[in-house]
């Protein structure tokens, strides 16, 4: 990027990008969504259309709650909003950790997924092909940051919709339809192989669990609300969201082929179409996961450059410094995304699953009272987002790793049943009564009831932002109307935030 163009244009790409293109770099955005979707939906359609409707749900929420205000605020950050409007260093800093907790690992399991479909097109091992995918990444949002990855995630949506209708129209005339050797059997190992088993929640209160932490988790994920500072105007915000609506239904209805990948048929060195099918697959994979890399990638590296190093470790840093710092800033998020995927999959797998929980429940209810109860206080901001994101980590951790303490502190609310706590309360006494010799097994027993009955409800670990949101809510206002009133001028702004008005 040349120094002489405005920095607005690497964080937000100039503020110039129009509603409709906008619309379509939000879509892509939601394909994670659609992953999960196709691949809940093999165990049933209705978890299918749930997950269709949280996104849908929470795209409106956006367009009509968050996007138009945060645009007028003007700002390059979710954590930039979050520290004007409530003017205090420790909200900066913990929006800064949780939007780190949300992307980052989100950013490793998109160089895992290109380093995978990489290994499958050359010859190479798993760590070329991250390196490969880190250089993909940063040829779209090294240069002029957002600017650049606007302009590339336009071109992506388009490639990535040709390539998928192509792919279709060869299943079906192949074929005879979309779904040609794809079974149940098939769809649940491959499910299970890739460490999704959480969202194919077999009973009811999990399904809708599920709604309500993918919509509430989507409404407030950083790299989401971004794309609505993006626009030249207040009103395209809002437009952009509408836009991304009949966008990312149309990805939906061109996802078939990629489902049929999973079957694991090599493409056929021999066989023309296999060929063929499998090219228009990887370059549609390719391009989705490049378009939701650059935007993740920059959510991160954004926050740690403005949020982080120019509002709290250098406020009088120069422009050209300031660049530096952003640049330097995408390229260590990435690497340090690279080095994850390929030291801890397993672990960057299980924290994209929980994304969706920690973004709800530390930003959501600081971002809906800050916009819309001018009466919500900084000490209410704080203690709201410290008791989510608590709340929403302790149900995530406490039950795998002290299962113990988590059911005997909070027994009354498992689902546990009567045999189930009988066994439990049978087994800790075998433990403590056993001998030397036999106390390892004695222990492994216990702790497999205890990581049975360690829960709230029966509500899966991934799933806490049920918990943690309304706690973040209820703990913001209380300790809100207790503590003295935001100051005139503070009121005033979030007045004139929700005035109609242009930007």
């Amino acid at each position: 990027m040349a120094l002489g163009r405005p920095i607005s244009d690497f964080y937000v790409a100039g503020r110039l990008v129009p509603a409709l293109f906008n619309g379509a770099s939000i879509a892509l955005a939601l394909i994670p969504v659609l992953a999960f979707a196709g691949l809940a939906g093999a165990l049933g359609g209705e978890d299918a259309w749930l997950l269709a409707l949280g996104g849908g749900v929470s795209l409106v929420a956006i367009a009509f709650l968050l996007a138009p205000y945060l645009r007028k605020f003007g700002g390059y950050s979710v954590p930039d909003f979050l520290g004007e409007r409530f003017n205090w260093p420790g909200i900066r800093l913990l929006a800064i950790l949780a939007v780190v907790l949300c992307t980052l690992p989100a950013v490793a399991l998109t160089i895992l997924g290109l380093g995978l479909v990489t290994t499958h097109i050359f010859p190479i091992g798993l760590g070329a092909a991250l390196a490969f995918a880190v250089a993909m990444l940063l040829a779209c949002s090294f240069a002029t940051g957002m600017r650049s990855a606007s302009l590339t995630q336009i071109v992506q949506y388009l490639v990535l919709l040709a390539v998928s209708l192509a792919a279709m129209v060869m299943l079906l005339w192949q074929h005879g339809a979309l779904f040609p050797a794809v079974d149940t059997a098939w769809r649940g190992a491959a499910l299970a192989a890739i460490k999704l088993e959480t969202f194919t929640a077999e009973d009811s209160l999990n399904r809708y669990a599920m709604l309500f932490c993918l919509a509430a988790g989507l409404t407030a994920l950083p790299h989401l609300l971004l794309r609505g500072l993006v626009t030249p105007s207040i009103e395209e915000a809002r437009i952009s969201f509408l836009w991304a609506l009949p966008f990312a239904a149309a990805l939906c209805f061109v996802a078939a082929p990629y489902l049929v990948l999973f079957d694991g048929e090599p493409a056929g060195a021999t066989n023309l179409t296999a060929t063929l099918f499998f090219g228009f697959t990887a370059i549609g994979a390719i391009a989705a996961l490049l378009a939701l890399g650059s935007g993740l990638l920059l959510t991160a590296a954004n926050t740690l450059s403005y949020d982080l190093y120019y509002k709290y470790l250098d406020p009088v840093a120069p422009t050209e410094r300031r660049i530096v710092v952003a640049r330097g800033a995408v390229v260590l998020i990435a690497c340090l995304a690279a080095w994850a995927a390929l030291a801890a999959p397993k672990t960057v797998l299980a924290m994209t699953g929980a994304a969706f929980s920690i973004a709800a429940s530390a930003l959501l209810p600081a971002l809906l009272l800050g916009i819309w109860w001018k009466r919500a206080s900084s000490e209410g901001a704080l203690a709201g987002m410290l008791a989510g994101l608590a709340v929403c980590l302790y149900y995530m951790l406490a039950p795998r790793y002290i299962p113990f303490a988590f059911y005997e502190t909070s027994s009354w609310l498992s689902k546990a049943t009567a045999s189930e706590a009988a066994r439990y309360y049978e087994l800790r006494q075998s433990y403590y009564l056993a001998d030397e010799t036999a106390h390892g097994a004695a222990l492994a027993a216990w702790k497999e009831t205890a990581l049975a009955v360690a829960n709230w409800g029966g509500v899966k670990r991934d799933f806490a932002g049920l918990f943690a949101v309304p706690v973040g809510l209820v703990v913001m206002i209380g300790v809100s109307l207790f503590t003295p009133a935001p100051a005139r001028d503070v009121q005033n702004f979030v007045e004139e935030l929700r005035k109609p008005g242009v930007a």
